[in-house]
């Protein structure tokens, strides 16, 4: 599975992908995180990539229902992966589009991430 979903405390919500993003996974997380929300309010996303090499060809990435649906539920996003996919993801996740800021943070930086969400 290239996306896991994990719940820390203090509403964290933690997704790591690795390998190449399958649409079927990120709508999986995406239904339980929406899930998660309905429980617990708003939520901070960390999304972790690990050897990340993109999203699967072929798919429809089109869908913007979760995005519309829950672009307010997000307090804030930080994404830790090779700088390389930094434009793409920051486009992917809607910064700029939602109510909470989305930070790209390098590989190494996962600890300056978790502290930024914490603020």
């Amino acid at each position: 599975m290239s996306a896991n979903i994990e719940y820390e405390r203090d509403r964290l919500v933690v997704l790591r992908i690795r390998g190449e993003l399958k649409k079927s996974e990120l709508d999986a997380a995406q239904t339980e995180a929406a899930r998660e929300i309905a429980a617990r309010g708003p939520v901070r996303l960390l999304v972790l990539l690990k050897n990340f090499i993109g999203w699967e060809r072929g798919e429809q990435w089109g869908d913007t229902d979760f995005f519309f649906s829950h672009r307010n539920d997000f307090e804030k996003i930080a994404v830790v992966g090779p700088s390389r996919w930094e434009p793409q993801i920051l486009a992917f996740t809607g910064a700029g589009l939602r109510k909470g800021p989305v930070k790209f943070f390098s590989e190494a930086n996962e600890p300056k991430a978790r502290a930024w969400l914490a603020e």
